[in-house]
């Protein structure tokens, strides 16, 4: 049987470049997913604003059927706790 000579500074340095480009890649990808969010985000707001009524348009003021639903809600609600 023939023993094999194994160069240590070759497996040790691939080895660290390997694990370096693993959070260099990671980094960069990180970096990305962060810049899309922020444009998603900025068009979601865009579309938002379009969507939201102005108030000249939306009536304010809630009926009183309205508000008593809403009371209504709000007593079971605290109840259950």
């Amino acid at each position: 049987m023939e023993t094999v000579a194994v160069d240590w500074t070759y497996a040790i340095s691939t080895l660290i470049i390997r694990f370096v480009g693993i959070f260099v890649v990671l980094g960069i990808l990180q970096i990305v997913m962060q810049v899309t969010g922020r444009i998603f985000t900025r068009l979601d707001a865009k579309d938002a604003a379009k969507a939201i009524p102005k108030p000249e348009e939306a009536s304010l003021a809630m009926t009183a059927e309205q508000a008593a639903a809403v009371g209504m809600a709000l007593y079971l609600y605290e109840k259950r706790r």
